[in-house]
């Protein structure tokens, strides 16, 4: 029997197995799906490469480390991408505020910083605390689209406390992704897992746990709640009034242009008649994405009923990319990925949960984007602790 099990070959339990093999633990990695990396996927289509979600880590010694274990080559951003937008009044701009409203936000963030009161309330929203810190013209025009384009849903209902709060700080290294692809890391990084003894098995969905292995959970929050539900009931209800945003990703594929707007992407206010969070122009982020120009737009709400079906979201793209180059070009190709409660809502809930991992016994960890961490390069820090509670809970026991 293996020493510790790791539920989920995502990239939280990849690695969580690494981790945990490079202290000498025997490690078991049990799949639901049919392969590794989880939301992770890469295609190489003819007209360019298609990453499924995430597409770069922001650099860090432990990201850096990872990709080294791997045998990846890392490539750093272009150029290009430091420009970044925010639609406004027909167009996107680097700084979507006028000079009055940016001295406006300026001159309250300073009153509320003289007051030592700029951090959140406990029951503030983002909506309520940037009204009351930088004002409304800021909240609509900056605040609301940044947050929105990273955790995809609206300011009025995440937490401020649960995003600013204390141990929320962000990394703010360069960002860097795989020369091939997200895939490929995982994908070598499970080839590299199997040499070092470690073994998988797929299409094998857990149905409860043997708590006589210690284990850790690297799924999602449903799954981890109905988990753990018999051994740490007051986290698994917390874990489970966690709601989850589903998510389409279109990748699409265009000639390129001489008026194309060049950057990393647009963010687009909920105002601002763009339904789309935000659009990704993946050619001017990385080397080697292709000829054309590609392009990523993503979709999220709270109600996975609320988005169209594949076939309709190419129609939203095309209303959408209109308003923003204000031309209708045909896309020579597109790929449509939906993702269907992926990603956690960042409010109370997540607060009320890390309130209550005390309840988790011993022999259990979690580790996954529920836990108050989004972003790949956050999930490497949560597999490490991971790793680090449960082999220390083992070693502990042995001896």
């Amino acid at each position: 029997m293996s020493d510790v099990r790791v539920i989920g070959a995502g990239l939280s339990g990849l690695a969580t197995a690494w981790y945990l093999s490079q202290i000498g633990a025997g490690v078991h990695v049990i799949e639901a799906s049919a392969r590794p990396g989880g939301l992770l996927q890469t295609q190489q289509l003819k007209e360019g490469l298609v990453e499924s979600a995430a597409r770069a880590f922001t650099s860090s010694e432990r990201v850096d480390a990872l990709f080294a274990a791997a045998g990846v080559d890392a490539c750093q951003t272009l150029p290009e991408s430091r420009r970044r937008f925010i639609f406004r009044n027909g167009r996107p701009r680097r700084w979507p505020l006028t000079p009055i409203e940016t001295i406006g936000a300026a001159a309250r963030a300073a009153s509320a910083w003289v007051r030592r009161d700029l951090k959140p309330h406990a029951s503030e929203s983002v909506a309520v605390w940037g009204q009351r810190v930088a004002g409304p013209a800021a909240t609509t025009w900056l605040i609301a689209p940044a947050l929105q384009g990273i955790y995809a849903t609206s300011p009025d209902v995440l937490s401020a406390a649960a995003i600013f709060g204390r141990g929320r700080s962000s990394s703010r290294g360069p960002l860097v992704a795989p020369r091939g692809g997200m895939g490929e890391l995982t994908d070598r990084l499970h080839a590299v897992l199997r040499a070092r003894g470690v073994t998988f098995s797929f299409e094998t969905p857990v149905e409860r746990l043997d708590t006589s292995v210690p284990t850790v959970i690297c799924t999602n929050a449903p799954v981890a709640a109905r988990l753990i539900a018999p051994y740490a009931p007051t986290l698994s209800a917390a874990i489970g009034g966690i709601r989850m945003v589903s998510l389409i990703v279109v990748t699409t594929f265009f000639e390129r242009s001489e008026d194309d707007w060049r950057g990393l992407g647009v963010l687009f206010p909920r105002s601002s008649g763009v339904q789309a969070l935000g659009v990704l122009c993946n050619t001017d982020m990385f080397p080697e994405r292709g000829t054309l120009r590609s392009e990523t737009w993503i979709y999220g709400d709270l109600s996975a009923s609320a988005l169209p079906q594949p076939d309709g979201i190419l129609e939203w793209v095309r209303e959408d990319r209109a308003r923003v180059t204000g031309r209708r070009d045909a896309p020579i190709a597109s790929h449509v990925t939906p993702q269907i409660e992926s990603l956690p809502v960042y409010d109370t809930a997540v607060i009320d949960a890390q309130a209550s991992l005390a309840d988790l016994p011993a022999r259990i960890a979690l580790a996954g984007n529920y836990l108050g961490r989004l972003g790949v390069s956050k999930l490497l820090d949560g597999a490490w602790d991971a790793a680090k509670r449960i082999t220390g809970e083992r070693q502990s026991a042995a001896a």
